[in-house]
C-alpha cells in the first residue's frame, strides 16, 4: 500500500464510510441464510448464524384449530410455500390440506402467527414488499378463480389489493 497513497485514502474512506452507515443502521434480531421446505415438504428447514434457532420447525408445531376463524380444524399433510421477508425476521408460510393454512413464522421467537384459512384452495404464490412489512399473496380457492389478499405485518390487518388482469397476467405494485 505504500506504493499507492492516492488508491489508499480512498479506499480507507470507503471503508469508513461502509462502517459508519453500519452503526447507524438498524439491527436485525436474527439473520437466517435461508428457510425452505425439506423434500418431504413435513418441516422448514432453517439455516441461520444464530446458532439459538432451531434448524426445523415441523407441521407438529402449528396450531390445530383456526383462532381467526371459528371452526376451522388444520391437520396439514405438508408445507405448501414459505418465503422470508425481505428484512429477514418473518417468514411466510401456507399448508397443505383441505383448510389452508396461512402464516407467519417468526424467525426470532419461532412463534407463529395465523394470517389466513383458506378453504378449498392453495396459495400460489408469496410477494413481499421491499421493507417487510406488506405481503401479498395469490392463491387459487376450488371454484377456479384467481384471488389475491394482502396483509399488514405491523397492524395486523387485511388489506384490499388491487389489482388489474391484462390477459393472463396479474400486475402487482407496491405503493409508498
Amino acid at each position: 500500500m505504500a506504493h499507492c497513497p492516492g488508491k489508499w485514502s480512498a479506499a480507507g474512506g470507503l471503508v469508513f464510510t461502509g462502517c459508519l452507515l453500519s452503526t447507524c443502521s438498524p439491527v436485525l434480531s436474527v439473520n437466517p441464510s435461508s428457510v425452505t421446505l425439506s423434500p418431504d415438504q413435513q418441516a422448514l428447514v432453517i439455516t441461520s448464524v444464530d446458532p439459538a434457532i432451531p434448524d426445523r420447525f415441523t407441521l407438529k408445531h402449528l396450531p390445530t384449530e383456526s383462532a381467526i376463524a371459528p371452526g376451522p380444524y388444520f391437520r396439514p399433510k405438508r408445507f405448501g410455500l414459505v418465503r422470508v421477508s425481505p428484512d429477514g425476521r418473518p417468514a411466510a408460510f401456507s399448508t397443505v390440506d383441505h383448510h389452508t393454512l396461512v402464516g407467519l413464522l417468526d424467525l426470532a421467537t419461532m412463534a407463529t402467527r395465523e394470517i389466513d384459512v383458506i378453504t378449498e384452495g392453495e396459495v400460489l404464490t408469496f410477494h413481499w414488499a421491499t421493507d417487510g412489512h406488506l405481503l401479498v399473496y395469490d392463491y387459487l380457492p376450488a371454484n377456479g378463480y384467481h384471488c389475491v389478499r394482502g396483509y399488514d405485518v405491523q397492524s395486523g390487518e387485511r388489506l384490499v389489493v388491487p389489482r388489474t388482469e391484462h390477459r393472463a397476467s396479474i400486475h402487482l405494485t407496491f405503493e409508498q
